[in-house]
C-alpha cells in the first residue's frame, strides 16, 4: 500500500524539491566520517576526532595533518552516484524534480548530471588560494604532495563548509527560494530532525512531504506519506 501511495504522490506532483541525507552518501560508499565506527577508528588513527580534524581551526594550525587525514579518509573514499541519483535524473527528465539540496561535499547530484543542485557545504572538486583566491581542482590536490600550495606560495583549501565556519548567504538564498517554489519536499535518508530538513521545512509552503528513510524517528509524523527503507531502494520502485 504505502508503495502505490508514494508513486501516486510522486506522480501528482509538479514540483519536487528532494533533500539529500548523509545516508545516501553513505549507500553511495562516500567516506561518512559522522558514522560512530569510522569517527572512532579516525581518532584512533590520526589522534582527533573527524570533526575536529575538519574545522577551520585544525585546518589553520595543522595544515598538513588536515590534508594527510583529507587525502587518505575523504579523498580515497568518493563513492559513486549509485540509486537513487540516476532515478533522481530521470524524475528531472521528466519535470519532476526541479532541485536536490544536500550537505554532502561529495558532488553524488552534479555527478550524476542533476542540472540543478545547490551543495551548501560546497564540494571536494573545487578547491581556492587562502591568499590570491586563485581556484584549483581535485586533480591538484591529488596529484600535490604535502600541503598543495598555490602558484602564490600560499596554502590552497577546498572549498567546502569547515566546523566553525558559516555556510554562504548566497547558498543559504537559493536553498530557501527552492523550497519555497515546491509543491513536495521529497526527503531521502535524513530524518525530519535533521540539520538539513529543519532548515527546509521552515520554508515549505507546498502541499506534501514525503519522507524515505531507513531509521525510523519520532520526527516521521511531520511527513505526509512516511517510508522506511533505503531510498536506493525504494524511489526506483515508485518511479
Amino acid at each position: 500500500m504505502i508503495i502505490r501511495n508514494l508513486e501516486r504522490a510522486i506522480r501528482e506532483s509538479s514540483h519536487i524539491v528532494c533533500l539529500l541525507g548523509i545516508s545516501v552518501s553513505a549507500d553511495c560508499g562516500c567516506f561518512n566520517y559522522r558514522n560512530l565506527d569510522n569517527a572512532y577508528s579516525v581518532e584512533s588513527k590520526y589522534g582527533y576526532s573527524p570533526e575536529e580534524i575538519l574545522s577551520a581551526n585544525f585546518f589553520g594550525t595543522r595544515t598538513k595533518a588536515f590534508y594527510d587525514f583529507y587525502r587518505n579518509e575523504i579523498l580515497s573514499h568518493l563513492g559513486e552516484p549509485l540509486e537513487p541519483m540516476p532515478t533522481l535524473k530521470k524524475l528531472e527528465n521528466e519535470h519532476k524534480v526541479f532541485s536536490v539540496i544536500t550537505r554532502s561535499i561529495y558532488g553524488l547530484p552534479m555527478r550524476a548530471g542533476l542540472a540543478n543542485h545547490v551543495d551548501m557545504h560546497g564540494t571536494v572538486y573545487e578547491y581556492k588560494c587562502t591568499h590570491c583566491g586563485k581556484e584549483y581542482g581535485m586533480d591538484y590536490v591529488l596529484h600535490s604532495q604535502g600541503i598543495p600550495f598555490c602558484s602564490c606560495g600560499a596554502p590552497i583549501r577546498p572549498k567546502i563548509v569547515l566546523a566553525g565556519e558559516m555556510i554562504p548567504n548566497e547558498m543559504i538564498t537559493a536553498s530557501a527560494g527552492e523550497v519555497e517554489k515546491a509543491d513536495t519536499l521529497l526527503v531521502l535518508g535524513c530524518s525530519l530532525r535533521s540539520t538539513l530538513a529543519r532548515y527546509a521545512v521552515k520554508y515549505f509552503e507546498g502541499s506534501k512531504i514525503i519522507l524515505i528513510n531507513e531509521e525510523e524517528n519520532y520526527s516521521d509524523a511531520i511527513a505526509d506519506l512516511a517510508c522506511h527503507a533505503k531510498p536506493g531502494e525504494v524511489l526506483p520502485m515508485i518511479c
